[in-house]
């Protein structure tokens, strides 16, 4: 036998040590970018598979395929899709090194006690995991999702001064037919059309977030009238999308995020976000966990959730338009003119740049809508998975031709 006899100790050790897979992180391309994802491999020394996809196939991949992801980074409304499935498990606040840091808004709902309450889905309403496995906002030691970027969107216009347009009804005035972009995903783009309804005098709801079956009838048979008459240029899914359509002749009005804006900024577009009188929609982003972690990348994705909220990550997201959920950790890693413009509302002190070293504003420009508190607090609804989602979901690709492509 010779060299087959072996002591305990090497019998029982593997004869090759296995290599430490990549951690598999399925999102968006808003939060996936390259700045992101490089910054991520540099600091962390981890090797990554970063799964880029729309939102909504995001969204669909990770409830139904646990297996195919171990960070999921998306949408904290999607929570209510995924968390049913037990795609995500619950995550402990003990290893979260800057929880206490995290600022009251995903964790209350508003930035202040004395601020009323937006419509809709805020964070804490499906942030804190209860002994039955529910979701609330009494809080608990775990947590559906690890609160992180988020923003109070509104519409952009190419080509005219916003000045000029001061009401969601913009998006339906008869004025832009033919050249309205529209957001796809019916959680999202049907709170832009039902503002935009709303301010119209079009549409009447008891509750804006969260609409009846009747209160879907009425807005997506609107909405297929809209459309038949040739109102949309384009209904995108994935942001790219968005940002090419916005390329056309001018002028263009429509759905746009920020992060979309300040690619279109860089690009040299006149693009420029407005500020309705009616208020934001709101949305926030988070981290949740597979289901299917076992113990070493367990750790690597709590190491990934750490490094999010170190700063470096807020950083880079800001200069894409985005706020951190603890934005006192993102300040160190800014110039103070960036902060002053971004967090602050201050007329640039110099020119503004994004993650890739692109001027997106210039000397003397100010942010729309003014300083964070400000913007965070006009939120007219937050982004929502309403009750009635599957049977919007179905009225809303019906009125638009989006099962058959558009």
């Amino acid at each position: 036998m010779g060299a087959e006899v072996l002591d305990k100790g090497r019998l029982s050790a593997p004869a090759v040590r296995r290599a430490r897979p990549a951690l598999r992180v399925l999102g968006t391309s808003v939060t996936q970018t390259r700045a992101m994802t490089e910054a991520a491999r540099e600091e962390l020394g981890l090797d990554f598979d970063f799964i880029t996809l729309d939102g909504m196939r995001a969204q669909r991949q990770g409830a139904l395929r646990p297996d195919s992801f171990d960070v999921y980074d998306q949408w904290f409304h999607d929570v209510d899709l995924i968390w049913p499935t037990g795609s995500v498990q619950p995550i402990d606040v003990r290893r979260i090194d800057r929880w206490d840091e995290i600022n009251a808004l995903p964790k209350t709902g508003r930035l202040r006690p004395d601020l009323p309450l937006a419509r809709g889905g805020d964070p804490s309403q499906r942030l804190y995991v209860q002994l039955d496995g529910s979701l609330d906002k009494k809080p608990s030691d775990h947590i559906s999702m690890v609160p992180t970027v988020h923003n109070a969107d509104s519409f952009a216009v190419v080509g005219c001064d916003p000045e000029e347009i001061t009401s969601w009804g913009a998006l339906l005035d008869p004025d832009w037919s033919g050249r309205v972009v529209l957001q796809g995903d019916a959680a999202i783009g049907s709170l832009d059309m039902v503002l935009a309804l709303q301010a119209q005098g079009l549409l009447q709801s008891a509750d804006l977030g969260d609409l009846t079956l009747e209160e879907i009838d009425a807005l997506t048979e609107q909405l297929g009238a809209y459309d038949q008459r040739g109102h949309f240029r384009c209904i995108w899914a994935d942001e790219s999308e968005a940002v090419a359509a916005l390329q056309g002749k001018p002028p263009m009005i429509g759905s746009l995020w920020w992060s979309g804006f300040t690619k279109l900024r860089a690009l040299g577009v006149p693009v420029s976000m407005v500020t309705p009188a009616e208020g934001y929609r709101g949305w926030f982003g988070g981290l949740a966990l597979s289901s299917r972690l076992d113990d070493w990348v367990r750790d690597a994705a709590y190491d990934y959730i750490n490094w999010w909220l170190d700063g470096r990550a807020g950083a880079i997201m800001m200069r894409s338009g985005a706020y951190m959920s603890n934005p006192d950790a993102v300040r160190p890693h800014v110039a103070e003119a960036e902060w002053g413009f971004w967090y602050e509302g201050l007329p640039a002190a110099e020119d503004i740049l994004d993650a890739n070293g692109n001027t997106t504003f210039r000397k003397g420009e100010r942010r729309e809508g003014g300083r964070y508190s400000d913007r965070m607090s006009r939120i007219r609804v937050w982004d929502n998975i309403m009750i009635e989602h599957n049977y919007l979901v179905r009225r809303w690709e019906s009125a638009l031709g989006l099962g058959g492509g558009h």
